[in-house]
């Protein structure tokens, strides 16, 4: 079936697009499903096949096939991550590399990363290089469990055989289970990820939830056994068209569908499920038909062939081929990486897979090779992460910024209670930290030697919330509603929430600290950012009505610089729009100026941990910023004690020595928020 090495290579090619940053393949990550809906239609065929053969269907047969088809590329491919890893530390190095590692060779790889949150559609720059092996997980799991229903139900043993006693009604069975199941783990899948939802990760990788491409392709091989071979033109032309009209669904899914879309995981993986069956169903049946003569072509073929080479190594390849170590962006990037991926894939297929699966290692030899192999990669793989330096000494949480913006603890009262002890001039002197989660994460730090420089912190850094959040915001690939306190479209909400934190904690000097001003932000219906007119006025604005605020109990404000980023690149090799330093300029010039004008004080943050005015994670030995290239590290916060607490100290202590106020408490919240967890930061 020539034209369904077709339908691979393109799968394969949209997958590679789609990370390459091809802006008009915002769907190719659906290009899995075609491989899924593949999956299901051959190994059913080849069961039913192999029953109306002889009658039955040999378990230890087919999963020794599948392991001689399966395993050796993939133990080829974590042996060339391990030696990356080895030789050179810092390119493919990240947190619980040896987990993902156990996890990819015991085929648990998609719940091991629906585990730890590990999205998918993130280009956080410290992800695993075997996220992509979840694929493998569920079609592993798939080969375990489909052929035992099958035998379950069309096997001359079963209870069933008794009610089912023609082969066409123990088909009409098998085809029953699949669509049933498969409508089923689409109705499940709409249900784990609710509307809105930006962590779709269970969803995504839950063998369950992504059963429905399976079980089509396999509902489509059930119908082909069922209605044998096309012979009258009318029947061929019927299939022809359903071919095409699913080529043209699977096209416009891949172009104009993408993981934010509400389709997506609300029918959206069932409709491209469909799609490639009709296209499956067509290639297999109607070799003749002008798409399926399409799909033969070839150069075409070729690519398909090696297709499960090309899915093994195109994600470490696009992980070690960045723009900046490559010097190229966009197409000629995108270029270069598939020069290397057909090469590995092609050695791969000559060298090992044929060899492997055409009997190089007949009968026990691999029994015996194949595990003592997996187990040397696995301790390959322990040695090499050993063996590295701790460039990712951090939680394998690669949602990174975003886990901390997508789902921060509610927004909680501010307390009232009646006021404890006294001021006595002499005591410390109470800093109350604002913003967003760079205030969070540096008041993590600070809270730890506050006490050194008679200073108390007050950490209320909210994640995904800052005081120009209006409207929708942009990181990475996601598009997220700002966080509570903040509220769409009520900027005088987190002003509320400010008043009220300075009545009642009557802090004596008030510190503001974000990032968020920085990302493209919805205003108005338009998408601006830093730069543009418009939002310039708008965050000087807002700056303006929050300095008053922050002030409203005699407190000194402080607004601290914002400093250079760093979280990665895109699939095509640019940096995030979010990352230019024009965007840090804009923003601390507005700082300045709003300060010069109403009396605050500001804190160069961006000279002092930014002192090449450049990103830099690690100033004087110490690692100040954490993988994500935004947060500060607890050891970047102490670091940063010794920088500003004098001064910030010295600030407040004049309002230190007056009387207190009626609502003051010293109920203080935690100085390490709940999400502080999720952000890959060396502690």
């Amino acid at each position: 079936m020539p034209a369904l090495d077709g339908l691979r290579a393109l799968a394969v090619l949209a997958v590679i697009g789609y990370h390459g940053a091809l802006g008009w393949l915002q769907g190719g990550f659906y290009g899995v499903d075609a491989f899924l809906v593949l999956s299901g239609f051959l190994i059913t065929t080849l069961l039913i096949s192999e029953w109306d053969r002889s009658g039955g269907i040999s378990l230890a047969g087919f999963w020794v096939r599948r392991v001689r088809r399966l395993l050796p590329a993939l133990l080829l491919m974590l042996a060339g991550v391990a030696a990356v890893v080895g030789l050179f530390p810092g390119v493919l190095s990240t947190a619980h590399l040896e987990a993902d590692a156990v996890a990819s060779l015991l085929y648990l790889a998609n719940w091991h990363l629906a585990a730890e949150h590990a999205s998918y559609f993130s280009a956080y720059q410290a992800q695993s290089p075997l996220l992509h092996t979840w694929t493998l997980a569920i079609e592993e799991q798939f080969y375990v469990v489909w052929p035992l229903v099958m035998l379950a139900i069309i096997s001359r043993r079963s209870p069933l055989a008794r009610v089912l006693c023609t082969r066409n009604r123990r088909l009409g069975a098998v085809l029953a289970v699949a669509v049933a199941g498969a409508l089923a783990s689409a109705a499940w899948m709409a249900h784990l990820v609710p509307a809105g939802d930006p962590d779709p990760s269970r969803a995504y990788y839950g063998s369950d939830s992504r059963a429905q491409g399976l079980l089509i392709g396999a509902a489509a091989a059930v119908l082909c056994a069922l209605w044998g071979p096309v012979r009258t033109r009318p029947g061929r032309w019927v299939l022809g068209a359903v071919g095409l009209g699913g080529a043209g669904a699977v096209a416009a899914m891949w172009s104009l569908v993408p993981d934010t879309s509400p389709l997506a995981f609300h029918g959206g993986f069932l409709l491209i499920a469909l799609a490639c069956a009709g296209v499956v169903t067509s290639g297999a049946r109607v070799p003749a038909a002008p798409l399926s003569r399409l799909l033969s072509l070839p150069p075409v073929r070729y690519l398909g062939r090696v297709s499960y080479g090309m899915y093994l190594w195109y994600w470490p390849v696009l992980l070690v081929m960045t723009g900046a170590r490559t010097g190229v962006r966009g197409y000629a990037l995108l270029g270069l990486r598939l020069v290397v991926i057909v090469a590995l894939a092609s050695a791969s297929y000559r060298w090992v897979e044929t060899p492997v699966r055409r009997g190089a290692l007949p009968g026990w030899r691999a029994l015996v090779a194949l595990p003592v192999t997996a187990g040397a990669a696995a301790v390959g793989m322990l040695v090499a992460v050993t063996a590295a330096p701790a460039a990712s000494a951090a939680p394998a949480s690669s949602l990174s910024y975003l886990a901390a913006l997508a789902r921060p603890a509610p927004s909680r009262p501010a307390p009232s209670f009646p006021a404890q002890g006294s001021r006595t001039g002499t005591g410390p002197v109470r800093i109350l930290l604002v913003g967003d989660s760079m205030a969070g994460t540096l008041g993590v730090g600070l809270a730890q030697v506050a006490g050194e420089y008679g200073a108390q912190i007050v950490n209320e850094g909210q994640a995904g919330c800052s005081i120009a959040m209006s409207g929708q915001i942009k990181v990475l690939d996601f598009q997220l509603d700002p966080s509570a306190p903040c509220v769409v479209n009520d900027p005088a909400a987190l002003l509320a929430d400010m008043a009220g934190w300075v009545r009642h904690y009557d802090p004596d000097v008030v510190v503001y600290l974000a990032r968020s001003e920085v990302l493209t932000q919805n205003l108005g219906g338009r998408w601006l950012h830093l730069g543009d007119p418009a939002f310039d006025t708008w965050v000087r604005s807002r700056f303006r009505a929050m300095v008053p605020v922050l002030a409203s109990s005699g407190a000194k404000v402080v607004l601290m610089t914002t400093p250079y980023y760093d979280t990665g690149e895109e699939g095509s090799g640019d940096a995030w729009p979010e990352d230019a330093p024009s965007r840090v300029v804009e923003d601390n010039s507005i700082i300045t100026s709003v300060a010069g004008a109403s009396g605050a004080t500001v804190v160069n943050l961006n000279g002092l941990v930014s002192p090449e005015r450049a990103f830099a994670r690690t100033v004087g030995g110490v690692t100040l910023r954490c993988l994500d290239g935004a947060h500060f590290t607890t050891a970047g916060g102490r670091w940063l004690a010794a920088k500003v607490l004098p001064g910030l100290v010295k600030l407040g202590r004049g309002h230190a020595a007056a009387p207190i106020t009626a609502n003051r408490t010293n109920l203080l919240p935690s100085s390490v928020p709940v999400w502080w967890p999720k952000l890959p930061c060396a502690s």
